[in-house]
């Protein structure tokens, strides 16, 4: 049987959609555990309708405590042989699982996954973003590619090329053990759980059929201005590196390059406060821009502090693409003229319709 986790946290308008697609699944020996995480809107309603009509849907309500707990109250209360985990936005194709088992047995893994493509709108959209090779769903004619990878190979190829999602995977419950995600952490746990994983010696199996359907949410953690919890993106990034340089020393530079770039998106977060404050000329301009340096000067001095030591890894700043390599050379020596540049471009584009 395969353990469907599912966290929920005021899905109301996206949940009933992500529910049918689950029950559609031609792998029929499943059990879908409804993880509600304190919602505070419709969500815990509908969790109890769909577990009250159908026998294989059990709803847990807890506190809200973030999607890391909701997964691991999840495993704690799986009863299958095998997890899988889906957000409660996110939508699955009716023979994912079946698909993702086949994969296990073909090339005896522990955790198979398969690729993604992302969609918008409530009634499901496509946005027309296809990930994990090709350029559209896997289909008949398409010969399906699959692969085998050690833990060590999963994290060259995997987690190090930008397989860092814990969803569109399906997971020997034995092999995940007593592992469970960081909930202190609020972005990055997928990633270092699957490098727990990898660790552990987990083979991974790899598919380019297309799965799972990613939901771009523009009210998303991934969508939103700088929050403090932005940070963990840094944070994760860091233990994965000084864990990954213990593992595979050359494999150093290359995630040295990645703490970089994640520095560099959450920079990006900055500057939109930066520009929210700097460009208002109305008579609380001067308490935002002095808010702005209460708040966030320790923000931008500790990202230019990362990137200046990651920077001296040997090899690390070739890692990083030439875009990548402008912006951090850029930060570093001149951060408040970066933010202000960048600040600008953020104008710009939305006066000009482009955001």
């Amino acid at each position: 049987m395969i353990s469907i986790i599912v966290p929920v946290y005021n899905a109301e308008k996206y949940l009933e959609r992500c529910l049918r697609g689950l029950l559609g699944q031609s792998c029929a020996d499943t059990e879908i555990l409804l993880i509600d995480d304190g919602s505070t809107d419709r969500s815990g309603q509908i969790c109890d309708t769909f577990s009250g009509k159908y026998d294989k849907i059990r709803t847990v309500h807890t506190k809200n405590a973030g999607v890391s707990a909701a997964r691991n109250r999840g495993i704690e209360e799986a009863g299958g042989k095998y997890l899988t985990f889906v957000d409660a936005d996110d939508m699955v194709e009716p023979d994912m699982l079946t698909r993702l088992l086949e994969l296990m047995e073909k090339t005896r893994c522990d955790v198979a996954g398969c690729g993604y493509y992302t969609f918008c709108g409530a009634a499901g959209k496509a946005a027309g973003n296809y990930a994990s090779g090709g350029a559209g769903r896997t289909n008949k004619a398409h010969e399906e590619r699959t692969e085998r990878l050690s833990g060590r190979e999963y994290i060259k190829d995997g987690i190090l090329a930008g397989d860092t999602r814990c969803w569109s995977k399906l997971y020997a419950k034995e092999t995940v053990g007593e592992l469970r995600f960081d909930t202190g952490l609020t972005i990055g746990e997928d990633m270092l759980f699957l490098l727990e994983l990898a660790k552990k010696g987990a083979v991974f199996g790899r598919t380019d059929y297309k799965g799972y359907g990613y939901f771009i949410n523009e009210a998303g953690a991934m969508k939103q201005d700088f929050r403090e919890s932005y940070m963990d993106q840094i944070t994760c990034w860091k233990r994965a590196a000084g864990e990954i340089k213990a593992i595979e020393p050359q494999l150093e530079k290359k995630a040295a390059s990645l703490v970089m770039i994640s520095v560099m998106l959450v920079v990006g977060k900055l500057a939109a406060v930066h520009n929210a404050c700097y460009a208002d000329t109305a008579g609380a301009a001067k308490d935002k821009q002095r808010e702005w340096k209460r708040r966030y000067s320790a923000k931008v001095e500790e990202c230019r502090k990362e990137l200046k030591r990651y920077r001296k890894v040997k090899g690390a700043f070739a890692e990083l693409p030439l875009g990548y390599k402008l912006k951090t050379t850029v930060y570093t020596g001149w951060p408040h003229f970066y933010l202000t540049a960048y600040a600008l471009r953020l104008r710009l584009a939305k006066e000009g319709g482009k955001e």
